[in-house]
C-alpha cells in the first residue's frame, strides 16, 4: 500500500504555480517527488493537495528516477553509536533542552 504525504505547499507567483515536496511511502520506502502545479493562488487548496498527489503518484508509477529522492527506514542503522549520542547531545544544546 502507498501513502501520501504533502508538506508545506507553496505558491511561486513568479511561475504562478504550487509547489510542494510530495513523499510517497511505499513497503517501508520513501520516496520524494518536486511536484509543480499551476494554477491561480485562490485554486481550491483540495484541488491542489489532490493534483500535486496525482502526479507524484504518475511519476512514481512510471518509476521516474531522475525525480525522485529515495529514503530508506533504516537510514541510521550503519551510524555507529558514539556519533549517534554526540549528535544528540549537540541538539539537545543547541535547542536549549541540556543542563
Amino acid at each position: 500500500m502507498t501513502t501520501t504525504q504533502i508538506n508545506h505547499v507553496t505558491y511561486n507567483p513568479a511561475s504562478r504555480a504550487f509547489e510542494a515536496r510530495v513523499t510517497l511511502r511505499e513497503n517501508g520506502t520513501e520516496y520524494t517527488y518536486p511536484c509543480a502545479l499551476r494554477g491561480p493562488l485562490d485554486m481550491d487548496s483540495g484541488v491542489v493537495t489532490r493534483k500535486l498527489a496525482e502526479m507524484a503518484l504518475r511519476r512514481h508509477s512510471r518509476d521516474y528516477r531522475p525525480m525522485h529522492s529515495q529514503r530508506p527506514d533504516n537510514i541510521l542503522a550503519h551510524v555507529p553509536a558514539e556519533i549517534t549520542s554526540a549528535t544528540d547531545a549537540l541538539w539537545q544544546r543547541m535547542l536549549g533542552h541540556a543542563a
